[in-house]
């Protein structure tokens, strides 16, 4: 069976290295080949906010979740598990 997945991100690292930088954004297609959107506030209180989109319309969004400081684990590997990574987070 073939396996659909984005190009980039490779690793889970790279989602939070994106979400660390200076511009806090990720986005990537995920396996319904909608467009995924990842990023970090720039104001406090500190949040990430997951969007998918939908295709690859950024006019037509179909999901948001927002997820609260202490929970950026929990965005990554949502935004990870919607690109098609494993489930488990890496340690």
């Amino acid at each position: 069976m073939l396996e659909t997945r984005a190009e980039w991100p490779h690793t889970r690292e790279d989602i939070v290295r994106s979400l660390d930088s200076v511009w806090g954004l990720v986005a990537a297609t995920n396996t319904q080949g909608n467009l995924m959107r990842l990023e970090r506030s720039h104001q406090e209180p500190c949040q990430y906010t997951l969007t998918e989109y939908k295709g690859q319309d950024t006019t037509s969004t179909t999901s948001k979740l927002t997820f609260a400081h202490h929970r950026k684990a929990l965005a990554v590997d949502t935004f990870a598990c919607a690109l098609g990574f494993s489930s488990a987070s890496q340690p």
